[in-house]
């Protein structure tokens, strides 16, 4: 790529001399011009492939993918910059908004996201086509490019123009979307203070992003190998993997522990060692603390300047403090709502906690220990409690969950639910792998084909793998009428245990519930009907409503057809007993609501009140914890979910939030004398349906009637049981 320098006469002079070359015009206020290599006869036939329905994915290069996206991006920038020309020299009210700028911004959007979710595909899938040393710098320049049209401000001018009585809701949602983009991207500031807002954020980034590195090195700075095969004996597969020094045979000697990405948490439930639970268990409190052997490693300071940082960055946007700033994507309507919210719920269960415990203890004197249970020891004692009274036992159930049972009781549940079928089509894509399946979604009493997606499930050698990352929903095609209505396409990404031995690929239930969750995304964005993409699926739904469809999915494994309509023994046929599926969920469910709700609390304390971190921790802990508060305690310098990443920030209480609004849908379904049939087309027509186009809090009270509330996830998980 070559890049020529400001004036339009030495532009003018050079492109007859480049015969070869193609010139893509950029806006003179860039201050330079671009030319690129002209696409050879294979990259111009690659661009039409990557624009099909279905790609040929089986034909695709590396070269060819990182010349196609290159050039996209390009085409992106230089056709918003159009837009902006266009505006700039169009007297106002002259020209019509839709039609004129946020239409074909819609279109510039889909094409530079349909060829986008090839290489995300690809990177996902299979590494060998397309390798991480390609796809990161593609990302970043994709991520940078995509933002132009939220950090433009004659769109943004134009949008907050608009006349939204005369818009549909549809559309206001999608001109809404603008304006609070540019707001949060600081278009409403002055110059001055606009650099210094960015400047703040560049600081505030790096900051983040060393939080990240420390973090990281101090995991690794511990080291702890076991080479005694009686000690590892009870660990899942998918834990000794993780731990195998020899990976190509992880059931032979020895195994590291390690603190990342929440191994050190999986090693703490299955180890029988105390002494080594609580080795490993003290060594990660301490990591990037002030507790911290390596002290260049502390985070102690790093977490308080980020506090002040995006404080800052709020102030000069006009918010109080970061947690006022981040209602701006939130379902919830204020902070004191979420705070009310959560206590209300913690009242419940901080008494049901101090019983579990008790319980606990009980149980393990029984079972030879002779301590008080400690905080190292909650999660290895529960796992054996849940065992004995529910039977539970997660290498034990994963023979009964083959995949092919799990997915056949999925979809009929879907079928059932939102009167659709789902079907297997064999030859009508092309795929990237032949352990990839894609199907269509058609009407329950139709031929119309409504959608389709892929499935990739099993993991294989070349495919990404991220600990902490169960698997990726990727959109090929959202639902969007513009330019043209498109049949909504989107792929599912996953890393399940590989059929071998003529044995099938067998799921653990915690991958059954990941993989109905993960299904339950899939089909909002596959079954959304709306006009523009920038409103499709799980496009401009608030941070703490997107876990809703998922977790109202996951709900329904705890329904006894459901349940032992997926399980099924893989050699005699046996199925899972049924009857205990209420008692099996709400286990423990105080002290582990307890410990989210101390998290999400501390997150938005953090955001909203200057007390020092250490503090708020002291302040906090007993209200939460029936437990001391260790010496090393100094989880804000570990809490990587909130600061190394500004998204979120003030967002943690976000998974729960939509796990109490999930639980509160679900429970219409148990209304009796309601058909569940009718009541799952309603839920298709509304939280499906909409996708973005319409605030969650509204979508909810179109649904059940009123606002939501938590009554039906405390009675859910139990925590309304007497503990006098």
């Amino acid at each position: 790529m070559l890049f020529v320098s400001r004036c339009t006469r030495i532009y003018q002079n050079i492109l007859p001399k480049h015969k070869n070359c193609i010139h893509t015009r950029v806006s003179s206020r860039n201050g330079y011009v671009v030319l690129l290599p002209e696409l050879s006869k294979d990259v111009t036939e690659q661009l039409v492939q990557v624009n099909a329905d279905h790609p040929n994915f089986t034909d695709l290069d590396i070269k060819k993918c990182e010349n196609t996206m290159n050039n996209q991006l390009i085409d992106f920038e230089c056709g918003i910059r159009d837009i902006e020309d266009y505006l700039n020299s169009v007297e106002d009210g002259k020209y019509d908004l839709f039609k004129d700028v946020l239409e074909p911004v819609e279109t510039l959007n889909n094409k530079f996201d349909q060829i986008w979710s090839i290489l995300k595909t690809l990177y996902l899938a299979d590494l060998s086509k397309m390798p991480a040393r390609i796809y990161y710098p593609l990302h970043n320049k994709a991520c940078m490019s995509h933002s132009t049209k939220y950090n433009s401000k004659p769109i943004y001018e134009a949008c907050k123009k608009a006349e939204l009585s005369k818009l549909t809701e549809e559309q206001v949602a999608v001109v809404n979307k603008f304006i609070k983009e540019g707001k949060l991207n600081g278009l409403e500031l002055n110059e001055k203070l606009y650099y210094s807002f960015k400047a703040n954020k560049q600081k505030c980034s790096i900051k983040q992003k060393y939080f990240k590195i420390r973090l990281e090195m101090a995991w690794s700075q511990f080291q702890h190998v076991i080479d005694n095969p009686q000690l590892v004996k009870d660990f899942p597969e998918d834990l000794l993997t993780l731990m195998a020094l020899n990976k190509e045979n992880p059931k032979k000697r020895p195994w590291k522990v390690s603190l990342t990405w929440g191994a050190a948490e999986r090693f703490i439930e299955y180890c029988p060692d105390r002494d080594i639970r609580w080795n490993v268990w003290q060594a990660y409190e301490k990591a990037a603390s002030p507790a911290d052997e390596t002290r260049e490693l502390n985070n102690g300071l790093e977490v308080e300047e980020i506090r002040k940082l995006r404080d800052e960055a709020a102030e000069k946007l006009g918010f109080k403090n970061y947690g006022e700033l981040s209602l701006i994507t939130k379902m919830a309507p204020s902070i004191s709502a979420i705070e009310n919210t959560l206590m209300t719920i913690l009242d419940k269960a901080r008494p049901l906690q101090d019983q579990e415990i008790e319980s606990l203890q009980e149980f393990s004197n029984k079972k030879g220990n002779e301590y008080p249970i400690q905080l190292w020891d909650v999660n290895y004692w529960a796992r054996l409690q849940k065992k004995e009274l529910y039977g539970y036992d997660e290498v034990e159930w994963s023979e009964y969950f083959p995949i092919d049972r799990v997915l056949d009781g999925l979809f009929n549940l879907c079928e059932q639910l939102y009167g659709i079928r789902i079907l297997e089509v064999p030859n009508k894509a092309n795929l990237w792998h032949s352990d990839v399946k894609y199907y269509e979604v058609l009407h329950e009493n139709e031929p119309t084909i409504m959608a389709g997606f892929y499935l990739d499930l099993s993991s294989r050698p070349q495919k990404m793998k991220v600990v902490s990352e169960p698997g990726w929903i990727v959109t090929h095609r959202p639902a969007s009428s513009v330019p043209k209505k498109v049949l909504p396409i989107s792929a599912l990404i996953m890393n399940f245990q590989t059929a071998k031995n003529k044995n099938p690929s067998l799921l653990n239930f915690n991958q059954v519930k990941t993989l109905f969750g993960k299904f339950g995304h899939l089909l909002q964005n596959i079954l959304c009907q709306v006009h523009y993409s920038e409103v499709s699926g799980l496009s401009n739904v608030e941070w703490d409503a997107i876990g809703i469809t998922s977790n109202f999915m996951i709900h329904w494994l705890y329904e006894k057809e459901i349940f032992d309509s997926i399980n099924s023994h893989y050699k005699t046929g046996k199925r899972l007993p049924n009857d205990q599926l209420t008692e099996l969920k709400q286990h423990m469910a105080g002290f582990n609501t307890c410990e989210e709700l101390y998290k999400c609390m501390l997150d938005i304390k953090m955001h909203t009140i200057k007390t020092n971190w250490n503090d708020l921790v002291k302040d906090m802990w007993n209200d939460y914890y029936g437990f001391p508060l260790s010496k090393w305690n100094s989880f804000p310098c570990r809490f990587h979910e909130v600061m190394s990443n500004e998204q979120g920030a003030a967002s943690y209480y976000s998974s729960l939030w939509s796990r109490i609004i999930a639980a509160d849908v679900f429970q219409s379904f148990k209304v009796p004398d309601e058909s569940v049939k009718h009541t799952g087309l309603n839920f298709r027509d509304t939280f499906f349906a909409f996708g973005g186009s319409c605030p969650s809090g509204e979508i909810f009270r179109r649904f059940k009637g009123r606002d939501p509330n938590p009554e039906a996830f405390i009675s859910d998980l139990g925590l309304d049981k007497d503990c006098n």
